[in-house]
């Protein structure tokens, strides 16, 4: 019997670890007793995924369904174009969680939060923002020219200004940014269309494929203008590994680094290859934790 909310995902074969972790992941967290897995196909041949295929519910095909107007065009793009899109690739869901491949839910309650976060609200989304990820961040976005007088720079801020403008990268600048490898949004939400668009828009200007991770800065333009149709979820629900300090491990269960503890729910091994460790600290002993054993 189909679902009523859909968890989509995608990977292409060189990212297929990543989303044999995940897929194990929604089994061993008994998320797929109340989501239906659908996937996203990228590559021509997609016979890797058989040994995922007896859980997943539905895929489909992708293709770009956004004008690209540059000739590098990689497979896993459509992982990005295809955002907006999902509930048109999957009809017939009440609701929509994207998870990117190298996402791993540790706890059925980060998929419940989405949900439940969506109820009155159109869209479900965490802030790159935790008091755990301070002091790893080394280069926050000022840089000095000299005396007193300072230079903003950064990433969100130098594209935000070359795919939108100068007053939104200024006014976004100290806000923060969400990070879309992990959301829920409901079928009936207005943020689909204004995605379409917003990204679409933003693509125009983009000669090179550099331009294609605007994906997510048109989302975070949409979320400040339609401020009251998000909730935000708590960063346990989309743990960002290499911005926090070392998580604390106990038994299963993985901890914030700050008190109060708090069970995470959903690691985001983004910026990590599969062969990389990360650091945890078990009964106050450091140890490293290997990403896909």
């Amino acid at each position: 019997m189909k679902k009523k909310i859909a968890i989509v995902t995608g990977a292409d074969k060189k990212y297929f670890s990543y989303l044999k972790n995940l897929v194990s992941s929604l089994e061993k967290s008994k998320t797929l007793e109340i989501c239906d897995l659908c996937i996203l196909l990228v590559d021509e041949d997609n016979k890797y995924l058989s040994e995922i295929d007896s859980l997943i519910n539905n895929k489909k095909k992708a293709s770009f369904s956004l004008r690209l107007f540059f000739d590098d065009k990689k497979n896993w793009y459509k992982l990005l174009t295809e955002r907006p899109f999902l509930k048109d690739h999957f009809p017939g869901y009440e609701k929509y969680i994207w998870l990117d491949a190298d996402t791993e839910v540790l706890n059925i309650q980060g998929i419940k939060n989405l949900i439940e976060a969506t109820d009155l609200k159109d869209l479900a989304i965490s802030p790159e923002m935790n008091e755990s990820y301070v002091f790893k961040n080394t280069k926050f976005g000022i840089k000095k020219i000299f005396s007193s007088f300072y230079k903003i720079s950064g990433w969100s801020f130098k594209n935000y200004k070359r795919y939108f403008s100068k007053d939104l990268g200024e006014d976004l600048f100290f806000k923060p940014l969400f990070n879309n490898g992990v959301f829920c949004m409901r079928s009936d939400s207005i943020f689909w269309e204004l995605w379409k668009n917003e990204y679409q828009s933003a693509l125009n200007k983009a000669k090179t494929s550099y331009g294609i991770k605007t994906d997510q800065l048109s989302l975070n333009k949409l979320i400040y203008e339609n401020f009251e149709k998000t909730s935000i979820l708590d960063s346990t629900n989309n743990w960002l590994i290499f911005k926090s300090e070392p998580t604390i491990k106990d038994g299963d269960n993985f901890y914030t680094p700050s008190y109060p503890r708090r069970i995470i729910n959903i690691f985001h091994y983004t910026n990590y290859k599969s062969n990389e460790s990360f650091n945890c600290l078990e009964n106050e002993t450091p140890r490293q934790i290997q990403i896909l054993k």
